[in-house]
């Protein structure tokens, strides 16, 4: 038997261990400007009397600065030109990735919001390549602001992988309306987070800035929680179409492939899974029996606090996380057939989701949108005959999860019934 002192000494190194961070350790930050200007950059008070992407970085360096944010005069703006990929410019490189860049490349990321807490996204590699590794939708300003709900996007001209696209102002030195300039969104993942739209370059938008360097990397602990992920595959509004239905139809078809699916990547209790769906007369808030208990995606990431907390207009983040804990890069319409409030929508939901003619639609929600109705109410409906995801919530709270290790050994789970 260890002595008792020999045991305290060895939780205490522990402890030091656990506690004490590397003195190197740097969480490296990203912002969205709280100053926004027309595609012309050098129109920007900020800009220094700059052009192009050096003004782009000058005024991410001065709203840094002002914001009292370490490293200010270090910034990126994260903007790609025709001869120069964004990816490559946050390196400190020049020119396209496609060839390799130019000169000496440095770490970058992962990135943290302003406040150096929440994560933003893995690293520049991870961010842009296939797995596209982004947390949570970066939303904030350099002061902790949230741009406003008429205004939340940045231009960019990049795509998914860190490349240009073809739109971008002229290099970002043209404000005017005869040419466009592509642009990301503050509260959106997937793709959306860097492209979500096109529009004229007379138009005000905001940047996207990173500070780089190699950053620390600080492991999500597991907090008590009920499960919630989007499905891997996708199909038409006639559920039963599904392989995984297993010759279920309606509702029961949604639950059956979320069950099948949780099981498949040996999530906890696969069988407490359903469809996020209402049908004509079943409401999905109805079918949802927690209420005081928090959801959590299978990454770890906090989407909402309780029912009422989900069901108040909004989430807290976006679900584009699947069973197997990846993150979704395409498709990210999910079927719903649901209001924000969790009640049904009466006419657009296949039918009851039997249903797959051109005539009939079901409304879908976005699996990239957090903080607004978009997550199951996209205003828009999508014809059965086409190809959503779903939703599947999981009905009990998973009190310990061991390291999220997606393996045969469930034993290292816990769950508490409903």
């Amino acid at each position: 038997m260890i002595p008792v002192r020999a045991r305290l000494a060895v939780f205490a190194l522990l402890l030091l261990v656990l506690v004490a961070a590397p003195a190197a350790a740097v969480k490296r930050r990203a912002f969205v400007t709280s100053v926004q200007g027309n595609g012309n950059l050098n129109s920007w008070p900020d800009s220094g009397g700059l052009f192009g992407v050096a003004a782009g970085d000058n005024i991410c360096r001065v709203r840094a600065a002002a914001a009292g944010l370490p490293n200010a005069a270090t910034y990126r703006a994260w903007l790609s030109t025709p001869s120069a990929d964004a990816y490559c410019h946050v390196r400190g490189q020049t020119g396209q990735k496609s060839t390799g860049c130019v000169g000496t490349a440095v770490a970058a990321g992962p990135w943290y919001r302003y406040d150096g807490v929440g994560r933003f996204s893995g690293t520049l590699d991870e961010l842009t390549g296939p797995e596209e590794r982004i947390y949570q939708p970066i939303r904030f300003d350099e002061n902790g602001g949230i741009p406003p709900e008429s205004s939340p996007s940045y231009w960019t001209g990049t795509g998914f992988e860190g490349q240009a696209l073809p739109k971008t102002c002229a290099g970002w030195v043209v404000g005017e309306e005869g040419l466009t300039g592509s642009h990301g969104a503050a509260d959106t993942t997937t793709e959306r987070w860097t492209w979500s739209n096109t529009d004229g370059c007379h138009g005000l938008r905001r940047l996207l800035c990173l500070e780089p360097g190699a950053s620390e990397v600080t492991p999500v602990p597991w907090v008590p929680a009920a499960l919630v992920f989007t499905t891997s595959t996708f199909g038409s509004g006639v559920l039963g179409s599904w392989p995984e239905a297993g010759g279920q139809s309606g509702l029961a078809a949604g639950d059956a492939i979320c069950r099948n699916l949780a099981a498949a990547a040996r999530l906890p209790s696969p069988q407490s899974f359903f469809a996020w769906l209402s049908s004509s007369t079943v409401d999905a808030a109805d079918r949802m029996t927690l209420e005081d208990r928090p959801f959590r995606r299978v990454d770890g990431f906090r989407v909402a606090d309780s029912k009422a907390d989900l069901l108040s207009g909004s989430n807290d983040n976006t679900l584009h996380v699947d069973e197997w804990g990846r993150y979704l890069t395409i498709e990210p319409r999910v079927w719903t057939g649901t209001s924000a409030t969790g009640t049904a929508d009466p006419d657009d939901n296949c039918l009851d989701w039997v249903n797959g003619t051109l005539d009939d639609f079901g409304l879908h929600g976005w699996s990239s949108e957090a903080y607004n109705a978009a997550w199951t109410d996209a205003d828009t409906a999508t014809g059965c005959p086409g190809s959503n995801r779903l939703y599947c919530f999981s009905n009990r709270e998973v009190l310990f999860w061991d390291g999220f290790d997606l393996s045969e050994n469930t034993e290292r789970w816990s769950s508490t019934q409903p």
